[in-house]
């Protein structure tokens, strides 16, 4: 890219001419190959994460078939991970391991469909 009059270049307007750039985008690439360390997050956190991944999941499943729009798709994450959230509260009480498993079938079993171009999410009873 051409320089234009009044910017310094080179060493003396402080850039680096050593492909520091391309150094800098190397250890991004390093710091994302790091293991990713579960212990990190704490158990609500963890089953945060198993939810909003099964209904990303549950999402992309259906975007081509129904022709879901960014939007649409942003929107029906929000929608199932507010359910999936009122549903925890719900099951408060319940052990880890069942509430678990019920919030993931939730979502895994959630009927998406098109009504009159209204995106519909039907849940099991």
């Amino acid at each position: 890219m051409a320089r234009r009059g009044g910017e310094r270049g080179g060493e003396r307007g402080g850039e680096r001419r050593d492909g520091g750039a391309d150094r800098d985008r190397g250890q991004d690439r390093d710091r994302d190959r790091e293991p990713y360390h579960e212990f990190d997050l704490g158990e609500p956190e963890r089953e945060s994460v198993a939810a909003l991944k099964a209904i990303l999941t549950r999402v992309a499943a259906v975007v081509k078939p129904l022709g879901l729009t960014p939007q649409e798709s942003t929107d029906l994450v929000q929608r199932m991970y507010e359910s999936t959230l009122d549903l925890d509260t719900t099951l408060a009480g319940e052990p880890d391991d069942k509430r678990r498993s019920l919030l993931l079938r939730h979502v895994q079993d959630a009927e998406i469909r098109r009504e009159d171009d209204v995106l519909v999410v039907d849940y099991p009873a």
